[in-house]
């Protein structure tokens, strides 16, 4: 874990949590999907983890990203597969907190957190992913009114949020034109459509599509045309918390793997005594170790208002790459163990898969951090 401290308040709610995720985990994994989503996130929402970065003043914990590193990685620990809904409402309260004004963001945060349910972020499109230029969604004003149309596709809370933080075009084209907006899922003419997702177990992905859905302009975040600057800030901002995420779960991969090769015996010898085990296992300890360091030092620099865009992309490229052949290496190491359903090393290795590209793909790190050398 981080050599990082938590304050003393952080650290017994961060305990508080674990301890009732693991008294009430048993029947909530039993509750359908939807039922188990929400149950977990109450559990967060009991320990105002879901507010850790909002000021106290707005109902926070007034948290820094380098406490919220620590917090992520340790619940990722045992519990990665409930973290998309808690770390995509995260996502989002910061960008209300940081873009909104003063008197809307009162307002704002306050009707977000007069509510227990998560928080929906809806960028993606059928032909707009990575290219966020192309987004066809569409939001036009009318007097004090704004119309939105279009579709979003891999909507983390699709069809369980309060609200839906979209980014949508206006008149213009590209990025001048890109605006974002925080829609109540009381709206009229909001559609989902839920999507199976495996990799994302206690998760609820879908579809949203927006049928001229009409809105007061006070939900727009940020002045016009800002909604690119807003949402690439988000993205950076939330790379170093999905990077602790993947150095959680692969911690435990790992564990897994070192506590199977030191009692499975192969040819008279603990497999662990052989070097094509233990060596890739050194080699994975001493990565796990860097891809710390690297989610806590853009976490720093996010704390002290320091240039990190590319800190933040370099740490989610490292640790999501770092889960993913952890866990390719516990499939062959576990063999058999590790194809047969609900095997834990199996859920790490879907989950390892999808986390790859959870705010951007490993490529668009690599461009990322190469425009900025």
């Amino acid at each position: 874990m981080s050599n990082i401290s938590l304050p003393q308040n952080l650290n017994k709610l961060l305990q508080e949590c674990i301890q009732l995720l693991d008294s009430q985990s048993s029947v909530i994994n039993n509750l359908s999907t939807t039922e188990r989503v929400l149950a977990y996130y109450s559990i967060y929402c009991k320990n105002k983890l879901h507010v850790l970065l909002v000021p106290e003043e707005y109902g926070g914990l007034s948290g820094s990203f380098s406490h919220a590193g620590i917090i992520v990685e340790t619940l990722a620990y045992n519990y990665y597969n409930t973290l998309p809904t808690l770390l995509t409402t995260i996502h989002c309260y910061e960008l209300i907190k940081s873009f909104a004004d003063n008197n809307k963001k009162k307002w704002l945060l306050n009707a977000v957190n007069n509510t227990p349910k998560p928080l929906a972020f809806c960028l993606t499109e059928e032909h707009a992913g990575s290219d966020i230029t192309s987004i066809q969604t569409t939001a036009i004003k009318n007097d004090n009114k704004i119309i939105i149309n279009g579709k979003k596709v891999i909507v983390i809370n699709s069809g369980i949020a309060s609200f839906y933080l979209v980014i949508a075009q206006s008149s213009k084209k590209g990025r001048a034109g890109l605006n974002a907006f925080l829609i109540p899922e009381t709206a009229d003419n909001i559609s989902f459509e839920k999507l199976e997702v495996s990799s994302f177990l206690h998760s609820v992905i879908g579809t949203v599509t927006f049928n001229n859905v009409t809105i007061d302009t006070q939900y727009q975040i940020g002045d016009e045309g800002s909604g690119y600057f807003l949402l690439t800030e988000m993205l950076d901002k939330g790379r170093p918390l999905v990077a602790a995420c993947c150095v959680g779960a692969a911690q435990h991969a790992l564990d897994i793997i070192i506590e199977h090769t030191k009692t499975r015996k192969q040819f008279s010898r603990y497999l662990y005594d052989f070097q094509g085990i233990s060596f890739p296992i050194a080699e994975f300890e001493t990565r796990l170790h860097a891809a710390r360091l690297l989610y806590n030092d853009a976490c720093e620099k996010i704390d002290n208002n320091e240039p990190f865009t590319k800190e933040a992309s370099m740490a989610k490229y490292y640790a999501s790459r770092l889960f993913l052949d952890v866990t390719n290496f516990g499939m062959d190491t576990l063999g058999y163990r590790s194809i047969i359903d609900a095997s834990e090393m199996k859920l790490l290795n879907d989950f390892a898969k999808t986390m790859m590209f959870i705010d951007g793909t490993e490529n668009v790190q690599k461009m990322i951090i190469a425009s900025l050398l």
